[in-house]
């Protein structure tokens, strides 16, 4: 068994909402965009489909993003939750 570490968040802390509205527009964003690509190819399904060019690398580039606001707002994020994997 692997113990995985991962953080609570503080939803009391005055910050919080204007994290979680900044973390919401960082991700619909990405799935408009997303949603927008794969419309272009409406019958087509799969891994291989050509959207993925240009979506993983946003995917990507969402979560490097997600990380960064994390980090600028890592005192909202109080003690650790541990679980078992």
């Amino acid at each position: 068994m692997i113990m995985s570490e991962r953080k609570s968040v503080n939803k009391n802390h005055p910050d919080f909402p204007e994290y979680l509205r900044k973390y919401k527009a960082l991700w619909d964003q990405y799935y408009a965009f997303e949603k927008a690509e794969k419309a272009k190819y409406p019958n087509y399904r799969g891994l291989d489909h050509p959207a993925r060019v240009v979506t993983v690398p946003a995917y990507r580039k969402c979560c490097a993003d997600s990380k960064k606001l994390q980090e600028e707002y890592a005192y909202l994020f109080t003690e650790p939750i541990y679980r078992e994997d």
